[in-house]
């Protein structure tokens, strides 16, 4: 488990490779979570959302005592060794000790602060997941570090699927919250079982490391608060302001308003950081990298927020039902602050792979102090979609801010930065153009019945014709090196070999 010499730089084609398996990963998670969130929803009410959201709300909080970080810490280091594990996981083990008895603690006053009863046993319960968490094998780390995807590939489905049995089948067979409650914990101890088996390394009690890891970590640290109150404050808020109804329309909305955008990119960066991490030493590839991730990014991160924009209220109509209608506004806006959080994540992940988590977190704070005050505010005023309109905002202000301290962070053109958005952008406005041409068509029929057949017809109709007009506009704009150029190639070599095209 030591690293003492500096490792290979990664090459294209083992970020590809990947970068192919995590967002393989990404697609088949995100797929059993889209398949559990409508069987949820349909068994289970907002307010049962929302419950769990108040109580996991609190866990997270406690947490952030522990959020330093590690493994960002070992991968970053390019010169690790067996000390520096032990460490991690020593301390990852006793921050879960301590969380669990402050959840237990804390269980009281949440009840008093939310006015909710209910939370007084959920959290004690909730408390197992911290406590179990911290012993999980550090040895997992080194899958990304090493760029061995398969076997990440194998540890995270394994756990996302034992989670997605014991919640649907606890929510078919009593239709309740602790559903979900049992899910939360269910997923903690296989995370922890599994990663002793995928993995032969076995931790020691040490802290010998502890002041290496803490110079870097203490910025992720201030970060991941930061993260926190900026993602998770409106738990806090709408919990105190709307109750857990509002809570749960909040949170719904939001999960499937950014799957298909940052949680479709989270892949690409999980498997991208390592890789920046290594070129960390050469810009001029670590600059090349980045525009050949972003402008992939900007591919599919565009048509996918603008998709979801466009279809929420069929989707919302035809896969959770009508008491979920309170949804639909904002799904639409979240969809647009989605969209942002995936283009301006790569941005952070190389800042951070070139040693400058301060520039992050620095950043990360100035846009709490807009974000936080405008979700407070809106919130009391227009409930849920005011806090979704307030953290579209705020996701505006800080792409802003990130792009600034990048550019000149990197030197990367600016040119360059913004031509890699033009084409998806010309593609996703023709392709709502479409959508909401045809979804005007068929609201207007009075034989179109199913919601099924206009849910596909819209999503159809829209992907084919953000796919024409990307390839018109990359013809027109003479065929440039990038992603469409690389995909066609990909596309290309797999019918060869199949004999399905011919042979150049």
């Amino acid at each position: 488990m030591e690293s003492n010499g500096a490792a290979k730089p990664a090459t294209t084609r083992q970020i590809a490779h990947g970068a192919a398996w995590m967002m393989g990963l990404k697609l088949l998670e995100r797929s059993i979570g889209l398949i559990s969130t409508v069987i949820l929803a349909r068994l289970l009410m907002p307010t049962d959302f929302g419950l769990v959201a108040m109580a996991i709300a609190v866990v997270a909080l406690l947490e952030l005592m522990a959020a330093f970080g590690f493994d960002t810490a070992l991968i970053q280091r390019q010169q690790t060794r067996r000390e520096h594990y032990d460490t991690a996981w020593t301390l990852n083990v006793l921050f879960g000790l301590a969380i669990a008895a402050l959840v237990v603690m804390l269980a009281m006053p949440a009840v008093a602060f939310y006015r909710e009863p209910r939370l007084g046993l959920i959290l004690p319960v909730l408390s197992l997941s911290a406590l179990v968490g911290g012993f999980e094998n550090i040895g997992v780390v080194a899958f990304r570090k090493d760029l061995d995807f398969r076997s990440e590939f194998r540890f995270v489905l394994v756990k996302r699927f034992s989670t997605f049995i014991v919640t649907v089948g606890l929510a078919i067979a009593f239709r309740s919250y602790w559903a979900l409650i049992a899910g939360v914990v269910t997923g903690r101890f296989v995370s922890v079982f599994i990663s002793y088996r995928l993995h032969p390394y076995r931790p020691r009690f040490s802290l010998a490391a502890r002041a290496d890891l803490f110079h870097f970590s203490k910025w992720l640290l201030i970060s991941s608060l930061i993260q926190f109150l900026h993602n998770r404050s409106t738990d806090f808020i709408l919990g105190r302001t709307v109750g857990s109804h509002g809570l749960g329309i909040y949170n719904v909305a939001f999960e499937i308003a950014t799957l298909p955008s940052t949680e479709l990119i989270a892949p690409l960066n999980r498997a991208v950081f390592p890789a920046y991490s290594r070129l960390s030493s050469d810009l001029d590839q670590l600059r090349a990298r980045f525009m050949t991730v972003f402008s992939l990014i900007c591919l599919a991160a565009f048509p996918a927020s603008v998709g979801v924009l466009c279809v929420a209220e069929p989707a919302v109509r035809l896969l959770l039902g009508t008491q979920w209608l309170d949804a639909i506004p904002i799904i639409r806006i979240v969809a647009i602050s989605g969209l942002l959080g995936a283009l301006q994540s790569n941005l952070y992940l190389v800042i951070l792979a070139l040693g400058k988590p301060k520039a992050n977190t620095i950043l990360s704070a100035c846009v709490l102090a807009v974000s936080l005050p405008a979700v407070v505010v809106a919130s009391l005023y227009y409930g849920a979609t005011g806090a979704a309109f307030a953290h579209c905002v705020s996701s505006i202000v800080g792409f802003a801010g990130i792009t600034v301290v990048f550019l000149r962070v990197t030197r990367v053109s600016a040119k360059a930065f913004g031509r890699a958005m033009v084409r998806p952008i010309v593609g996703s406005a023709a392709m709502a153009g479409i959508v909401l041409a045809v979804g005007s068509w068929l609201s207007a029929s009075t034989e179109q019945g199913s919601g099924l057949v206009d849910l596909i017809v819209l999503s159809v109709t829209g992907a084919i014709g953000y796919v024409a007009t990307i390839l018109v506009a990359w013809i027109a704009s003479g065929r440039p090196d990038g992603p469409e150029q690389k995909i066609l190639e990909v596309l290309s070599s797999r019918l060869q070999a199949r004999g399905l095209w011919p042979s150049r």
